[in-house]
């Protein structure tokens, strides 16, 4: 990616965040997706004996992993599996279309790790997945496809395979 991309991505991220109204422009352009077919689905038993996981869009993963791919304008439809038992000093974002300087501070904004783990302490909920997941969360044109598709379902199946009974989504 070119440094003059990448400055512009930021440089763009942080006026949206700063003038919301901007952001509404670019939002009424730009070709979402509603889902009005999602049905209820109320949780199977109470919060305290559930088994709870994390999914975020924040473009978070492991210093080690791959970063996500931010050359693409379309955006990075893959995911990145996140270990539960991982210290937040092990994770980084790669995601320009978001100011991230007090997520790469304080990764529980994005990722709420630690509030998670108090939550099971304290007995509010049962225990948590093995695994958490990352998304990039600007994703566009034929890449809504390939997440919908197929990485969504990819990682709809691990949360199954974990016995997971809620999922907490920060989306960003």
């Amino acid at each position: 990616m070119s440094t003059f991309k990448k400055f512009k991505d930021q440089t763009l991220a942080k006026v949206y965040a700063r003038v919301p109204s901007l952001l509404d422009l670019y939002a009424q352009r730009a070709d979402l997706v509603v889902n009005n077919a999602a049905p209820f689905a109320p949780l199977p038993r109470p919060l305290r004996t559930c088994r709870v996981a994390l999914v975020t869009t924040a473009g978070m993963h492991l210093t080690q992993q791959e970063p996500f791919d931010m050359t693409d304008k379309k955006g990075d439809p893959s995911y990145r599996e996140i270990p539960s038992s991982i210290g937040i000093e092990e994770l980084t974002i790669t995601h320009d279309y978001f100011p991230k300087a007090d997520a790469l501070a304080d990764p529980n904004l994005v990722l709420p790790i630690e509030p998670l783990r108090r939550l099971v302490r304290e007995g509010t909920v049962g225990s948590i997945s093995p695994r958490f997941f990352s998304f990039m969360g600007h994703i566009l044109g034929e890449h809504l496809k390939t997440l919908t598709r197929t990485t969504a379902l990819e990682v709809a199946a691990a949360l199954k395979a974990d016995g997971v009974d809620a999922v907490f989504l920060t989306p960003v």
